[in-house]
Parts: structure tokens; C-alpha cells; sequence
């Protein structure tokens, strides 16, 4: 090997090292995250998502269907499958693609790409796949934050 090619090679090797050093935590995503901080309780994942009663045990009432930040309601009842995320800090522990997050028993902020609104308790948040929700207790209660990455 030339002299100039190992420096590059070296190089590579060294800023390849420092990108996997500051990526956080590895997972095979495919999908959405959610990401549970400060220990929330009660935050509940669901994934396998229809607008019609599959027959799946899970109820999601679901307050933007298309995603994004538009109103399209779509009713729960039998339309998708739903896992707690007590005692997880990520939803990629569980599913490795997360399509909508809620919390059970209280209602909660969301700040969807910037533009934020109060989203009842039991209401679920649908995220597409190359978004992540990163959920905080806070002074004003639980707040949501989706992003893309």
C-alpha cells in the first residue's frame, strides 16, 4: 500500500469511529420511533394501523390519519396492535416501526414539525416512518416532540 492511500485509509477509519461514537444507541429501524424520557408512564405504542375494525385488540383513535399535522379522524375499535412502553426508553425495543403513539390516562402537548397542539388523553399521534417522537414531562405536563430522523 502507497504511503498516501494508508493516510487516507486511516482517515476514513478514524471519522468512521467518531460518526458510530456519536450516533446514540444502535437499531434496526424501518420505521417510526418513539422515544420515552423523564419515565412517563402510561405512554402507549401501536403499529399495523387500519381505518377499519381488523379484528386486532387494539382500539386506535387516531386524530391526523394521513400524518402530518391535518385533522383527518379515523375511530378506534379492533384497528390496530398496541404495546405500553412502561419500562422502555425506545419504541424500537419493542416494534422495529412505530406508526402512532398516545398517552392512556392523561391528555398531552404535541409539537409536530413545529406547530403545536393539545391532543386528548387516549387520542393517538400517527408518525411516518422516517419520524421520531421524543416525549418529556415538563412544568406545563407530558410534551411531544416529532421530528424527522
Amino acid at each position: 500500500m502507497r504511503p498516501s492511500t494508508r493516510g487516507i485509509t486511516a482517515a476514513l477509519a478514524a471519522g468512521a469511529a467518531l460518526l458510530l461514537a456519536n450516533a446514540g444507541p444502535a437499531h434496526a429501524v424501518t420505521g417510526g420511533d418513539v422515544i420515552r424520557h423523564d419515565s412517563i408512564q402510561n405512554l402507549v405504542i401501536a403499529k399495523d394501523i387500519r381505518n377499519y375494525n381488523a379484528g386486532y385488540g387494539g382500539n386506535c383513535s387516531i386524530w391526523n390519519w394521513g400524518g402530518g399535522n391535518t385533522w383527518n379522524w379515523v375511530q378506534g375499535g379492533g384497528n390496530c396492535r398496541t404495546a405500553s412502553m412502561n419500562g422502555r426508553t425506545y419504541s424500537w425495543t419493542l416494534w422495529n416501526d412505530t406508526d402512532a403513539f398516545t398517552l392512556q390516562y392523561e391528555s398531552y402537548w404535541l409539537n409536530m414539525h413545529g406547530s403545536w397542539r393539545h391532543v386528548n388523553a387516549n387520542v393517538y399521534t400517527k408518525i411516518q416512518d422516517h419520524e421520531n417522537a421524543h416525549c418529556y414531562r415538563e412544568s406545563d405536563g407530558v410534551n411531544c416532540y416529532v421530528s424527522y430522523g
